[in-house]
């Protein structure tokens, strides 16, 4: 009890310190573009990692084994994958149009319908995404502190909803940047710990070896076209998940682009340690019948029970910051999404900042209630918040920005089909082959739509929208560039200028 109200306590301080800093919707919804490669990274990967890594992570190792790493195997690429494929156009749309969220982009490349269907499904995969966050909180709460899981994924979204409803993400990036480098050392030394207390990784590989042959094969107990989709789903899907998108809105110039992708690389590579080392020793202490499970997201918990109260204080607060760092960005998003975006797609006045400020109160009560009520593990419920941004967002965030004769209608049925088939398949997951992920199938048919209906049309019903008309013809603050008349389909031919395909 004494953590959870200290957690709130400092929570508040950052809010304090936000609001005070905050003078607009520049640095609400952006930090006021005035950060580097190195806090955009360490926070970028702060809101990457979640409590997905450090609680569901170890728990899918015990369930699959080496399977389940075939998600972070796509770690060493996906940093520079990211500044390539996405944060050259976003950095360099963003400095021309004023843009300040990844649905405002979405909106000035493909006009005002895509925006407000972008921004419906940001606000659908936030949610969905901020229950992984309360579920993983609940596990935190029953296992490492010792209160009950509804308070703790209480207290924990009540402290990030504080300190993201006052000082927006002014405070949500310096917040993320300090509990990334805190989640990396943490990682480290909860991995080492794990190891040395299961006798060191030979003799936990020896004890699989003889006791769970099968945790170990090449892909683990989990099917081969599983593993192999896993690995596709996490290595291109980052290229479509909002929160990352949103990282490249707050670097001050392009040029910090040429260190960002080492930035990430290093920071996710260290934190997704803490999966390996935690899932190794625990599952040879399950083995050893050292430590018992009730369940799959009990791995780490028990695991970590196991090295003493030391440990738990550790993994508590790095739990703590995993969560609270994800669930900033996202509260941010989805009430960008609900205050400026849809109005705008409507015709309608953007909401002022105050509104955001209620936006993510709600947004926060709903998705701790869905949270609550899950039965899903943690990495499922992770898996399946990623597979949903991954199918509605790869196609126009890739292809979309890179393509001159992408329009503003594939992009709507490219969001559409995507999203909805991702849907329609997740409620069956269970029904399906190994081999077919919701997220990777819903992307294939975006992309099919964005191609089909793009050709198909003419490119005279390519939407032309002025910077103003795009941030709701008298949003509350303009931004610098968005005094630019009128921006029209010459946006793809901007992305694929000399400069855009300048090597980082």
């Amino acid at each position: 009890m004494t953590g959870l109200a200290l957690l709130i306590v400092l929570a508040g301080g950052i809010a304090w310190w936000g609001a005070r800093h905050t003078h607009g919707a520049s640095d609400y919804f952006a930090g006021g573009r005035r950060a580097g490669a190195w806090l955009v990274g360490v926070a970028g990967t702060a809101a990457a990692v979640s409590a997905f890594t450090f609680v569901g992570g170890p728990g899918l190792f015990a369930v699959v084994g080496i399977g389940s790493l075939w998600i972070t195997f796509s770690a060493p690429l996906t940093g520079a994958l990211q500044c390539w494929a996405v944060g050259e156009p976003v950095v360099e749309l963003a400095r021309r149009h004023g843009i300040l969220t990844p649905q405002e982009l979405i909106g000035v490349r493909f006009g005002q319908r895509a925006r407000g269907i972008g921004a419906a499904l940001i606000v659908v995969g936030c949610v969905a995404n901020l229950a992984v966050q309360a579920r993983a909180a609940a596990v935190l709460g029953e296992d490492f502190l010792k209160v009950p899981g509804v308070l703790a994924a209480g207290a924990a979204l009540l402290a990030t909803t504080a300190y993201t409803a006052v000082g927006g993400m002014r405070a949500g990036l310096v917040a993320d940047a300090v509990q990334g480098a805190t989640m990396a050392f943490l990682a480290l030394l909860l991995a080492g710990a794990a190891l040395v207390a299961a006798g060191g990784p030979a003799a936990a590989v020896a004890t699989l070896r003889a006791a769970r042959p099968e945790l170990l094969g090449t892909f683990g107990s989990a099917p081969p076209a599983r593993a192999l989709a896993w690995y596709l789903l996490f290595c291109l899907g980052t290229c479509a998940q909002p929160q990352y998108v949103q990282k490249f809105f707050f670097l001050r110039s392009r040029e910090q682009l040429r260190s960002l992708p080492a930035v990430l690389t290093l920071a996710l590579a260290t934190t997704l340690s803490v999966w390996l080392a935690v899932g190794l020793a625990g599952s040879s202490l399950v083995a050893r019948r050292t430590i018992s499970l009730g369940r799959p997201d009990d791995l780490a918990p028990r695991t970590i029970a196991f090295l003493g109260p030391w440990a738990e204080l550790v993994a508590g607060v790095a739990v703590l910051a995993a969560l609270m760092s994800t669930a900033a960005s996202f509260l941010n998003l989805a009430a960008a999404a609900v205050t400026r975006d849809l109005p705008a797609s409507l015709g309608r006045r953007q909401r002022g900042i105050a509104a955001a400020r209620v936006s993510t109160v709600v947004i926060a009560l709903a998705a701790a209630g869905l949270g609550a009520a899950s039965q899903r593990t943690v990495a499922m419920l992770g898996i399946a918040g990623w597979s949903f941004f991954t199918a509605s967002f790869l196609p126009v965030f890739t292809l979309g920005l890179a393509w001159r004769g992408a329009t503003g209608a594939g992009a709507v049925w490219a969001l559409l089909a995507g999203g909805g088939l991702d849907i329609l398949l997740e409620l069956n997951r269970a029904r399906l082959p190994a081999g077919l992920e919701p997220g990777l199938a819903g992307a294939a048919l975006g992309v099919i739509a964005l191609v089909v209906v793009s050709l198909c049309g003419s490119p005279r019903h390519s939407e032309a929208v002025s910077a103003e008309e795009q941030r709701g013809g008298g949003a509350e603050e303009q931004e610098p560039h968005a005094a630019q008349p009128v921006f029209r389909s010459s946006a793809p031919t901007l992305l694929c200028s000399s400069a855009a395909r300048e090597p980082l």
